[in-house]
């Protein structure tokens, strides 16, 4: 029996259907330079979604074992079948079924010359990383750890074509839901929580897979809130609303914020909403490939400082967008050293928030390329009146 099992775990899947895109051969290519400069001469990723950038596999248990001149992939017996279905195609891929990659890898000296092995510093656990530490350092010959900062993410920032047509696909279904909901459901009465089922409700039945993120919907005074989570408070006339929403296409994310006023507006409130639209508006025309984020988000925060309200916009300007709501880089005054990618898609989001009266957020998302951004939402101009 356990000859069958042990064969059982070495078996590899032949069958991947997927074809092998060019960039993701450069993602390859990038980590393997990475493991170069770094002095390590393989790299284990367990961070699923890097995996998924690297391999197309969408399921929840997986690592990758990369060599300069292979890539061993492992997961366990619940995606035998899905493997076969997903996988790219990559040169010199081996699949392994098995509920305990470093046993297996180390049973079959698949790190055979291996004398250093890079790690992902930022997403293993401690105890995981002493565990894989402990294993590899006691094999013979014995292999060294080397935690690596940012091993596989930024080489994942610039995405693909087929990629960007699912960032987009989840953007068009955020605002087609969000037309749906200033036109059919909010009203004076409706809770906070309400609100967000039925937004969330609306983008699965328009074709996403699910929200992006905990859905944002706060009304009235809890719009200072900047995270507010949905409540049981009623949206009143003449209140503000904020919601901060997104889709999911095959796994790839939407993030826009929309604010509206249910009722008539303050002067205060529309000049605030045009300042905000104006400040995103003017990040958006000057982003470019290189362009460091610190620098990003000071076009938009100066316009909001000049205006009186720089106390009240304390968060990022915004992040990349991609399998995960918030990737790298992030666009914030507080950072130095991020860099704005050539092919990114970012979200921006200026924010004005008054306590104890209301929050305002205007937030699209955009494609960097190195001609010209490129819009793939619209936030309304002006303030919606309802």
């Amino acid at each position: 029996m356990a000859k069958k099992t042990q064969k059982k775990e070495v078996e590899k899947v032949e069958e991947v259907k997927k074809n092998f895109p060019p960039i993701i051969a450069r993602r390859f290519e990038q980590v393997r330079y990475n493991m170069n400069d770094n002095k390590v001469e393989a790299a284990w990723v367990t961070h699923l979604p890097n995996i998924r950038y690297l391999t197309n596999f969408s399921g929840s248990a997986a690592t990758l074992l990369i060599l300069q001149d292979k890539v061993h992939f492992f997961t366990d017996d619940r995606y035998e079948e899905q493997v076969k279905l997903e996988l790219f195609d990559i040169p010199n891929l081996e699949v392994h079924i098995t509920r305990d990659p470093i046993a297996l890898c180390l049973e079959n000296d698949f790190a055979r010359g291996v004398a250093k092995i890079g790690i992902e510093a930022e997403y293993i656990t401690y105890d995981a990383g002493m565990k894989l530490r402990s294993v590899f350092m006691s094999n013979t010959p014995k292999i060294k750890t080397v935690p690596i900062v940012s091993l596989v993410e930024k080489y994942t920032q610039p995405k693909s074509e087929e990629e960007l047509s699912y960032i987009q696909k989840a953007c068009n279904i955020a605002e087609a839901a969000f037309e749906k909901l200033i036109n059919e459901v909010i009203k004076p009465g409706i809770t906070e929580i309400d609100l967000a089922i039925e937004l969330e409700y609306i983008c699965r039945k328009l074709g996403s897979s699910g929200p992006a993120f905990d859905t944002i919907v706060v009304t009235g005074s809890r719009g200072a809130i900047v995270h507010g989570q949905p409540s049981k408070a009623k949206i009143k006339k003449n209140d503000i609303l904020l919601m901060d929403f997104g889709c999911r296409v095959n796994g790839f994310c939407s993030d826009i914020t929309r604010t509206v006023c249910v009722g008539k507006p303050t002067k205060e409130q529309i000049k605030n909403y045009k300042l905000l639209y104006n400040a995103m508006s003017k990040a958006i025309s000057e982003v470019r490939p290189g362009m460091k984020g610190d620098y990003l988000d000071s076009i938009a925060r100066s316009m909001i400082e000049e205006a009186g309200y720089g106390d009240n916009f304390q968060h990022s300007l915004g992040h990349g967008l991609g399998l995960v709501c918030h990737e790298n880089p992030c666009i914030s005054f507080r950072l130095k050293d991020q860099i704005v990618p050539d092919d990114v898609v970012l979200a921006i989001e200026p924010g004005i928030y008054l306590p104890g009266k209301y929050g305002m957020r205007v937030e699209d998302n955009v494609f960097v390329t190195k001609t010209k951004p490129i819009k793939l939402t619209n936030a309304p101009e002006e303030l919606i009146c309802l």
